[in-house]
């Protein structure tokens, strides 16, 4: 005897296991280890909000989410380091960590408060307060600005 399962069960049951369990969408490596973020990890740590403007914005947006600073503090990452950025696309840019001593770099996970899509270029955004400092309004920290950014690494 067969008996059919209807497909809606089936998927039902594949999603189950993955449900309460937050994604990474953050990965931090060092030489000597490799830390992990949920979205809910990174909302958890101390936020900063940078309004500002930038060549992708029209108009002066509130970015919120926790300092670059932070994350190299916490994974001792020292401010002489070269940082490696990559995108979910596979994008990548060489950062220098000094940035984010010097500037109150954030990574942003709020955009005017709500969660940022893949599309929206989340669900992590690098930001420099472009507004605060005159020589950030050079191509080359708006080419900085890394959006859907999942991982970072030393170089």
């Amino acid at each position: 005897m067969q008996i059919a399962i209807p497909l809606r069960a089936v998927l039902f049951a594949l999603l189950v296991p993955t449900l309460g369990h937050a994604q990474d969408i953050l990965t931090v490596t060092t030489a000597e280890a490799s830390e992990s973020f949920t979205l809910e990890e990174l909302l958890a740590m101390p936020q900063k909000t940078i309004v500002t403007k930038n060549d992708y914005v029209d108009e002066a947006t509130a970015f919120q989410g926790p300092s670059l600073r932070s994350i190299l503090e916490e994974a001792d990452i020292a401010r002489d380091a070269t940082l490696k950025m990559q995108a979910l696309n596979d994008y990548s840019l060489i950062v220098p960590a000094g940035d984010a001593f010097e500037y109150e770099v954030i990574l942003a996970v709020l955009r005017e408060g709500e969660p940022m899509s893949v599309r929206e270029k989340g669900p992590i955004w690098v930001i420099y307060p472009m507004d605060s400092y005159p020589e950030l309004q050079d191509d080359v920290y708006n080419d900085r600005l890394v959006w859907q950014l999942k991982s970072i690494s030393v170089e």
